[in-house]
């Protein structure tokens, strides 16, 4: 059975549709430089709607200028979804069974980076999320009992976020060499307006090798590690931010998380390419219980357009396939990593 798992440039939001046979996603996206020593910026907006009653709307860009000494992102995101909640840990992803929940949540985040070496930035933001979850269930002739399941739990999660990268990348949205380091905190607190304390702290680093003029080599590696009273949206996920293609997002979710991936790129004609890929993760509540008996593979292939030549920018089709066999798609712009 195949799933349908589609993400674009403005609304990062990932969910399974459930119950879906398709849906529409149109992205509007300007590529552009601010200066010739600037790596190439973004600004776009997007929506889309799935056969789950499943849709969708954002907005925002990221902004490189002054030669590249400030790199500016953020946006604005509304979801409204509908999905099956798989609880957290490992033991509940292997089980599969899902409760189906519908989820709303709007968000808004600003970061700004600041260079203070010759490839290092330092810099922070602000970050609000505030999401109402409840089933998503009919109840025919008790409506009371469904009005009270689909209330649900209300969470605002507000707070600062601290931010640094190595960047020695040619190119930022199709690199061929170089590395890409990131860490992004998040640290909601009462004090911001958020309703519950933690924090999140993730960790990416990418790696580009060039083999001969048309094939790239890239890896990546990526940890999360969240405090014991996180959110379930703010969780770990399996799944997330490409790590890895080949699970829904949300089936494999706790507080920690480990990835690790390779990808083969090939550059076909000067606008067509492909690419295959593979890798392995877990999730667990803490890396010590983390062990081989519980270790998540995924593997698949995808097809590259160049849609914008001028900043080398593609539009990705992956079909990824985890350890259940199910074929999942995926259609974003820009590379997985």
């Amino acid at each position: 059975m195949a799933k349908v798992h589609l993400s674009g440039y403005s609304c990062r939001y990932q969910k399974q549709i459930r119950r879906s046979a398709g849906g529409l996603q149109l992205v509007a996206a300007r590529f552009f430089q601010t200066d010739a020593n600037s790596q190439p910026s973004v600004l776009g907006a997007g929506a889309g709607y799935y056969s789950s009653d499943t849709w969708f709307a954002g907005a925002g860009g990221a902004v490189n200028f002054s030669e590249d000494r400030w790199r500016v992102s953020g946006g604005l995101r509304y979801l409204d979804a509908n999905y099956d909640f798989y609880g957290v840990g490992s033991d509940a992803g292997n089980n599969g069974i899902g409760i189906p929940i519908n989820q709303s949540a709007s968000a808004a985040f600003v970061t700004v980076l600041r260079r203070v070496s010759a490839n290092w930035y330092i810099g922070g933001g602000y970050r609000y999320v505030d999401s109402q979850a409840g089933l998503n269930v009919s109840l025919p002739g008790n409506k009371p009992i469904g009005d009270i399941l689909k209330k649900g739990v209300h969470i605002a999660s507000a707070g600062p976020t601290l931010a640094a990268s190595l960047d020695t990348r040619d190119l930022n949205m199709n690199p061929r060499t170089g590395s890409y380091i990131t860490i992004d905190a998040i640290f909601p607190s009462k004090n911001f307006g958020s309703d519950v304390d933690y924090d999140r702290v993730k960790i990416k680093a990418n790696r580009y090798w060039p083999t001969t003029e048309t094939i790239t080599l890239a890896g990546r590696f990526s940890l999360c590690g969240a405090s014991s009273n996180t959110p379930f949206f703010d969780l770990c996920y399996f799944g997330a931010d490409n790590d890895l293609r080949g699970y829904v997002v949300g089936r494999y979710q706790d507080l920690t998380k480990f990835a690790v991936q390779g990808e083969v790129r090939k550059q076909i004609t000067p606008r067509w390419g492909g690419v295959i890929f593979a890798g392995v993760g877990q999730v667990a509540e803490t890396f010590r219980q983390m062990n081989d008996d519980n270790l998540l593979p995924a593997a698949g292939f995808g097809v590259r357009w160049m849609a914008a030549p001028k900043n080398k920018v593609n539009i990705r089709a992956d079909v990824a396939w985890g350890e259940d066999g199910d074929a999942l798609f995926y259609l974003s712009i820009g590379e997985a990593f």
